[in-house]
Order: C-alpha cells, then sequence, then structure tokens
C-alpha cells in the first residue's frame, strides 16, 4: 500500500513538474532572431533624434493587431525608455489606411509637421512600420511567447533618406518590442 501511495504521489510530482520544464525550454530560445538593414545605412540614424511614429502600422496576411497602434505605441515607450531615440506618437484615425497621410507628412518639413500636430519639437525622422509576421504561443507556466517579424522605415524629414530595418524577434509577449529596440540600441547607439 504504501509503494502505491508513493509511487501515485511520484507520478503527480513527475506530471506536475512537466509544464515547468517545457515552458523553461520554449523560452530558452528567446532573443533577436535576425536583423537586416534592407535600405540605406544604420549610420544614417543618430542616437537622440527626435522621431515621429505614425500610427497604426501597417499588416501583411501573416500578422495580425493585437490593438490598433499598439505596436507604434509601445516603440514611443521603448524608445523613450532607453533614450536611443525621443519619440512622439500619432494616429489619426485607426480604422483607416494612413498611406496618404504618411505620403503628405513627407512632403512636409519638420517645423509644419510640429505646428499641425501640436509638437513639443519639430521630428527629425518620421517612422512608420509593418507587422510582418506574428504568432504567439503559450509556455506553459511562463506565459505567452510573441514572436514576431517587424519592418521599421525611418525617413529623414531633411534629407528624404529612407533607412529601412527588418527585425525577427522572440520573446515574452510584453517585452517583444522591447527587446528588438535593445538590440536597435546596441546597433546604433553602440
Amino acid at each position: 500500500m504504501k509503494v502505491k501511495s508513493l509511487l501515485a504521489i511520484l507520478i503527480v510530482l513527475l506530471l506536475a513538474a512537466c509544464g515547468p520544464i517545457i515552458g523553461s525550454g520554449m523560452v530558452a530560445s528567446n532573443g533577436v532572431k535576425d536583423f537586416t538593414v534592407v535600405e540605406g545605412q544604420l549610420t544614417d540614424l543618430q542616437a537622440g533624434s527626435r522621431i515621429l511614429i505614425v500610427a497604426p502600422f501597417a499588416i501583411t496576411p501573416e500578422s495580425f493587431y493585437i490593438c490598433r497602434g499598439e505596436d507604434a505605441s509601445v516603440f514611443v515607450d521603448a524608445f523613450n525608455e532607453t533614450g536611443l531615440f525621443s519619440a512622439d506618437f500619432h494616429m489619426e484615425d485607426r480604422f483607416e489606411d494612413n498611406s496618404a497621410l504618411i505620403d503628405k507628412l513627407k512632403k512636409q518639413n519638420p517645423a509644419e509637421i510640429q505646428s499641425k500636430l501640436q509638437l513639443q519639437k519639430a521630428p527629425q525622422y518620421l517612422l512608420t512600420g509593418t507587422v510582418l509576421r506574428r504568432e504567439t504561443v503559450a509556455a506553459p507556466a511562463k506565459g505567452v511567447i510573441m514572436k514576431a517579424a517587424y519592418r521599421l522605415e525611418f525617413f529623414d524629414l531633411s534629407t528624404d533618406k529612407t533607412t529601412v530595418i527588418e527585425i525577427d524577434v522572440q520573446d515574452m509577449f510584453q517585452a517583444c518590442i522591447r527587446t528588438a529596440v535593445k538590440e536597435m540600441t546596441k546597433r546604433i547607439a553602440g
């Protein structure tokens, strides 16, 4: 009887440990998977510059919105927290295509954008983005892991130069964009 009880307890403990073990294995590979400069030069982006992020980011058939405008908003917070850029956020209509607005802003000078959008300082760059891919999966006993790939287009408002970065990242849902920004900080600010 004691052996059967001990064996039953041992089996229950082993089964209970499977979730945390599997979850730990799943998060072990978190981090930036790929970082590519698709267009322009990374050296054209100066740490500490003022940027205006236009939301919502575009999506592809392989991605989806968590909440329209959330990706851009979290990038603003992460840039400001790390000090990589001084970022502002603008979203006119969360349900409309914002490509016409982006084209219009690219034709304006920084002072006009500052005045029109009532920003404290004139932006040096306009940042738009596309969520290329996104998937989420539950890691037992750890939380939700998000795998996402972003295309970030930095448009220099004074020189009309464009720098496009594609970054593929996997991390806990709430830390995914911050992980991408930490990698950008290492590569841009040194």
